[in-house]
């Protein structure tokens, strides 16, 4: 299976229980370089706002809960308008 960055988007406490614990699920929204499209449930991640090597697009269609096992460390930090824009299209997706 590859690897590939993606964005945490669960509750912080649910996520630091997941990582006091050592074990539980982590919601993610995965990225991709692939940026030629970006739907309007995807949102561009700029690499010069998120850490990462080059543009990117989150891919909140393809929402996920992974183990904490899977996950890595840190590669960046989305800033909190770009958060938002990410919680936009996850309400428009999921139709909430």
């Amino acid at each position: 299976m590859k690897t590939r960055p993606a964005v945490i988007v669960s509750r912080d406490a649910a996520n630091r229980s997941v990582e006091r614990n050592g074990r539980g699920v982590v919601t993610v929204v995965p990225l991709t370089s692939n940026t030629a499209q970006v739907l309007s449930f995807q949102v561009l991640v700029p690499a010069e706002e998120s850490g990462l090597g080059r543009d990117s697009k989150a891919q909140v269609e393809q929402l996920r809960a992974v183990a904490f096992q899977r996950v890595g460390g840190r590669i960046g930090q989305l800033p909190p308008a770009l958060m938002k824009q990410i919680d936009r299209a996850l309400a428009e997706h999921l139709a909430i």
